[in-house]
């Protein structure tokens, strides 16, 4: 089975849990006094200010107003500068929420969640709902806050419904690409006519955000979790603030070293040819499927040809063949790609895509600020270098990709509209680590594949890496994840028991 470990048990380990609580904040709990401040579109929140983890605080904030029940739960806004290396540049805010442990006589330290992205939301009803209940609040606090440029943390102006037209069309290659030029630099122009500086939102500055909430909130020390994106941030945060941290667990890695297009192209193509050679080991999918490999190739070939007509939300939206290798790809992310995909080829083979109906009228929705995914992957991910001619030979070399891969080639081809800032070279490597950290990353994932994992440990003293015999982007056995990262981060030093991870049985390739 694949786990590498790199364990130093003299390196590094936790201290007893202990909330530091300041002078004003107790005279707050005693007499009921609640900060009060106005966001940028002038709305008044409650700041609820900081106490014992088991001290009630009354909250009136707009992103738990769906909460029935708001005993135990904290929340409010802190302003952070746009640019941290500037003490003199305009103020953003940005939003959290506390999930106070369930059992009060617990010392463990709080844990905080890195969404992914970048540019989803932590602070809607589904993602707080699904930490409400979560067995690790039963002895821990849960935090919960949306970065800079999302949600309710000063958000950039979103272009999701441009990107939906622009999927919904019928554009050929170089047509997408001129729309997407359009739509950035429409809404380039909207930041500038707010004031907005495009550069500043990035995993550098947003590291520097969750530095100061860190110190904000006031817990001695923190369990950071991070997911796909959230990894990225996770590492950065680690590098910044290893005096703040306990453990970090980093699910789905993905580095700060790499290429938005580029490496995209190269894991869709890894994680298909895995999918391909599990079916044909598989015999009830081989049964099914036999010529798999051939009839995707001949699939989107045809789909060059001849368009796929959806009915989706009452509107008809066009699949041609850079579509379908899009929606292909966001298959992959599924727990059930193994099934899925060759169910998805058949259907395009055979002029249909109803099965990925839903997926689609979600795919482009409000909840996933594309504006902040640009301005992070145009700063860390994007090479001026690379020309269309230089990616065209990335194209030549994996068979798999005969066609441009939908949105995320014209996306790219635009990124040097949006703003001119790029990472210094001395940065775009993660710091070596002695904090205990464990990497969970599955076999078929076609963005963060386990040659991330690789990469990460690395720079990893006390690390641990896990690939998982699963498909699909962060999923597999949630209750098996949960018992092991409880496990972690009650005693990151300790021999985990992963008897329950369904471990992958051999390197990957």
């Amino acid at each position: 089975m694949y786990n590498e470990s790199k364990k130093n048990p003299g390196a590094y380990r936790g201290n007893t849990w202990f909330l530091s609580i300041s002078l004003f904040a107790l005279l707050c709990a005693l007499f009921g006094f609640s900060g009060i401040r106005m966001t940028a579109d002038n709305s008044v929140y409650n700041v609820s200010v900081e106490a014992d983890s088991n001290t009630l605080q009354q909250q009136t904030c707009e992103f738990i107003k769906f909460l029935t029940d708001t005993d135990n739960v904290r929340c409010g806004m802190i302003d952070v500068p746009e640019n941290h290396d500037d003490p003199d540049s305009r103020n953003i805010s940005i939003a959290y929420v506390v999930l106070q442990k369930l059992d009060k006589s617990s010392d463990r330290y709080p844990m905080i969640h890195l969404t992914g992205g970048p540019g989803a939301g932590a602070l809607t009803s589904g993602r707080i709902n699904r930490w409400i209940d979560h067995p690790i609040r039963e002895k821990r606090d849960i935090i919960l806050f949306d970065q800079r440029g999302i949600g309710y943390s000063s958000p950039l102006p979103n272009m999701h419904k441009e990107i939906y037209q622009l999927m919904a069309g019928n554009f050929n290659e170089d047509e997408e690409k001129n729309q997407m030029k359009k739509v950035m630099l429409d809404f380039q122009s909207r930041c500038e006519q707010e004031d907005i500086n495009l550069e500043y939102y990035n995993s550098f500055q947003n590291a520097k955000d969750v530095g100061n909430l860190m110190r904000h909130l006031k817990y001695k020390k923190y369990n950071i979790y991070g997911t796909s994106y959230g990894t990225r941030l996770g590492r950065i945060i680690q590098d910044l603030y290893p005096n703040l941290l306990h453990s970090v667990v980093l699910n789905s890695p993905a580095p700060v070293e790499g290429d938005m297009l580029i490496d995209r192209l190269k894991s869709y193509s890894l994680a298909l040819s895995r999918i391909f050679e599990y079916c044909k080991n598989n015999n009830s999918c081989n049964a099914q499927y036999p010529n798999l490999q051939s009839d995707y190739l001949l699939a989107i070939k045809e789909l060059e040809s001849q368009t796929i007509v959806m009915d989706v939300k009452g509107e008809p939206f066009l699949i041609n063949a850079q579509d379908g290798i899009y929606f292909l790809r966001r298959l992959l992310y599924g727990n059930n790609a193994r099934t899925q995909v060759p169910a998805l080829i058949q259907e395009f083979k055979n002029g249909d895509a109803q099965m990925i109906n839903q997926m689609i009228a979600n795919e482009f929705g409000p909840g996933y600020n594309y504006s902040m995914w640009i301005s992070v992957e145009r700063y860390e991910q994007f090479d001026n270098h690379n020309t269309e001619e230089k990616i065209q030979e990335v194209y030549q070399t994996l068979p798999l990709l005969p066609v441009k891969l939908g949105f995320f080639d014209a996306t790219y081809q635009a990124f040097k509209y949006w703003h001119n800032a790029t990472l210094p070279e001395d940065q775009n490597k993660f710091k070596n680590s002695g904090i205990p950290t464990i990497i969970m990353v599955n076999q078929y994932d076609p963005v963060t594949p386990p040659e991330n994992g690789h990469m990460f440990m690395n720079r990893l003293s006390n690390g641990q890496l896990f690939i998982l015999d699963e498909a699909g982007h962060g999923g597999g056995n949630p209750a098996c994840r949960d018992k092991v990262m409880i496990q972690f981060m009650d005693d990151p030093m300790s021999n985990l028991d992963t008897s329950c991870l369904n471990l992958y049985q051999k390197s990957p390739k």
